[in-house]
C-alpha cells in the first residue's frame, strides 16, 4: 500500500529521455530542472538556450518554452515545480524574480536546488522550509528585481485564486471575480500576472489539468477525467494539456516519474 505522504510546498520530478521533444507550451509555476545527463536544449525567450549536466534550468511562469534533446544521447534531468504563491511565502513583499537566460551554474542556486531535490524524512517540515528560503534567496540573487506589491493586492489576489480552485470545475467569470474582491477586473488581471505570472483564465485551467493528472495517476478513463474537471470533451482537455505541458496525456504518463501528488498540487513540467 502506498505510504500517506505529508503534504509538502513543491513537487519533485524526474525524466530519463532519449528522444521524447516537447512542444511550445507555457504553465503557471516555476520549474527548477538539473540537468543530470546529456544534453538539454530548448527555445525561451526568442534564443536557444542549452543546458548541460550540473546546470540548472530555471523557467518562469507563463513563458512560452519547448524541450528536446541536444544530440543523440538523449538527455535527463530532476526537477521541482514550485507555485509562484508558494515561493512568495519564502519572500515577502516582492513580485516575482525573473532569470532572463533560463539557465544558471550559480553556486548558491545550484546548492539549494540540489538540497530540495533531497528526500527529506517526511515530518522534516523545517529542512524543506529552511531549503525553500535559501532557493528564494539565491533565485533573488541571480535575477532582475521584481517590483513591488502592496499587502493589500497579495490578499485580494489570493482571494480569487481560492475562488477559481474551489469553482473550477463550472468555470468562474471575471465578472464574478470583481464582485467577489471589489477591484475592476483590468486591475486585478494586472496584479494577478504579477503577482501569480500568469492570467486568471490560465490559473483556472492548470487547476483543472491538476485534476486530470491525478486522474490518469489513479488510471481513470480520459473521458471521464476531462468531464468531471470541467472541460467540454476528452480533446479540449487533451489541447489545453499538451498547451501546458508540452506532451499528451499518454505522453506524459510515459514519460515522467514524479512524487505522489500532495494536497497542494502543483504541475510537473518540463
Amino acid at each position: 500500500m502506498p505510504q500517506t505522504q505529508i503534504s509538502q510546498p513543491f513537487q519533485r520530478f524526474r525524466a530519463d529521455i532519449v528522444a521524447t521533444a516537447f512542444a511550445p507550451h507555457r504553465h503557471d509555476a516555476y520549474v527548477f530542472a538539473l540537468t543530470t545527463r546529456g544534453v538539454q536544449d530548448f527555445d525561451y525567450r526568442g534564443a536557444t538556450r542549452r543546458s548541460q549536466p550540473g546546470a540548472v534550468v530555471v523557467l518562469h511562469p507563463d513563458e512560452l518554452h519547448d524541450g528536446r534533446p541536444g544530440d543523440t544521447r538523449g538527455f535527463g534531468y530532476a526537477g521541482l515545480s514550485i507555485l509562484p504563491e508558494t515561493l512568495a511565502q519564502y519572500r515577502p513583499g516582492g513580485g516575482l524574480p525573473f532569470l532572463p537566460g533560463g539557465v544558471s551554474r550559480d553556486p548558491a542556486l545550484m546548492r539549494a536546488v540540489r538540497a530540495l531535490l533531497e528526500p527529506a524524512p517526511l515530518s522534516d517540515s523545517l529542512q524543506s522550509e529552511s531549503a525553500l528560503i535559501d532557493l528564494a534567496l539565491a533565485l533573488d540573487g541571480v535575477s532582475d528585481a521584481p517590483s513591488a506589491t502592496s499587502p493589500v493586492s497579495r490578499a485580494v489576489v489570493e482571494a480569487a485564486c481560492a475562488h477559481i480552485r474551489c469553482h473550477s470545475q463550472r468555470g468562474v467569470s471575471l465578472g464574478e471575480l470583481e464582485a467577489l474582491t471589489g477591484m475592476d477586473r483590468w486591475q486585478l488581471s494586472r496584479d494577478f500576472r504579477a503577482l501569480r505570472g500568469t492570467s486568471p483564465a490560465r490559473y483556472l485551467t492548470q487547476r483543472r489539468l491538476d485534476h486530470v493528472r491525478q486522474a490518469i495517476a489513479d488510471g481513470d478513463r480520459l473521458a471521464d477525467a476531462a468531464q468531471d474537471a470541467g472541460f467540454v470533451d476528452q480533446a479540449h482537455m487533451s489541447r489545453h494539456f499538451k498547451a501546458a505541458y508540452g506532451i499528451t496525456p499518454g505522453q506524459f504518463a510515459r514519460t515522467i516519474i514524479q512524487d505522489p501528488i500532495p494536497t497542494h498540487r502543483h504541475p510537473v513540467l518540463h
